[in-house]
């Protein structure tokens, strides 16, 4: 009976590499300039942005009221996170 370790691995796939050691101290100075409570803000704001000019377009191929009510929905949802994004970036 064949083993993972007995099989061969197919030309086709790669192995696994393992990190160079210059890798490990490229991590280490790389992090993110902001919190993860402000990156929530900022993604969730993003998200809300891109829903508001989707609709848009949704809304170009029929049932406008429809997406027009889903717009200003998202647009009062953006209104609140950008307000609690600047009072974090004013703390």
């Amino acid at each position: 009976m064949a083993t993972p370790e007995t099989v061969p691995t197919p030309e086709t796939m790669s192995l696994p590499t393992e990190a160079a050691p210059e890798d490990d101290l490229d991590r280490e100075w790389i992090a993110s300039p902001v919190d993860d409570a402000t990156y929530d803000l900022i993604m969730a704001l993003a998200s809300k942005l891109e829903a508001i000019d989707t609709y848009e377009t949704y809304a170009g191929d029929g049932n406008p009221a429809l997406w027009r009510e889903l717009a200003a929905d998202e647009g009062r949802h953006a209104q609140r996170l950008f307000n609690e994004l600047k009072l974090r970036l004013a703390a």
